[in-house]
């Protein structure tokens, strides 16, 4: 049974331009192509997908996600266990750096906060006419 571009992509809970983007960057095959043009999919192509969106949610490049599926899809499964291994331990170490990054940036945030907050409080604003200091960190002072 073949599907239409509509039929899939509510199988799929996914747009149609969605998965004519999939195509044109190689994460789908061409599909075929019905008398009258229109693309018709197998039951198959849901499977490809639904790894498309797995390998999306984990962070994966388009690149990334493309050598993914197509490990998956052709029975190198072995292969792929390796891979991912090694993308997602790269994955990983990067969250890792990017949270360290947010809580640097958390504390500078609080730091700023708890700074203009006593300064508002204690009537300290800038004068008119000034240079505003409100962004300077409490330890330029």
């Amino acid at each position: 049974m073949h599907l239409t571009i509509g039929q899939l992509a509510k199988r799929a809970r996914l747009n149609p331009k969605t998965i004519r983007y999939y195509e044109e960057v190689g994460l789908m095959p061409k599909a075929a192509r019905s008398e009258s043009g229109y693309r018709l999919y197998t039951e198959g192509e849901i499977t490809r997908l639904q790894l498309i969106r797995r390998a999306k949610l984990l962070g994966l490049s388009l690149q990334e996600s493309k050598e993914v599926v197509e490990y998956a899809t052709t029975g190198r499964c072995l292969t792929l266990e390796g891979h991912l291994l090694e993308l997602l331990s790269t994955k990983m170490a990067r969250v890792e750096a990017q949270i360290a990054e947010l809580r640097l940036l958390r504390k500078e945030l609080q730091a700023l906060h708890d700074s203009l907050e006593e300064r508002l409080e204690a009537g300290k604003g800038s004068a008119a006419g000034a240079p505003c200091s409100c962004l300077e960190s409490p330890d330029d002072r």
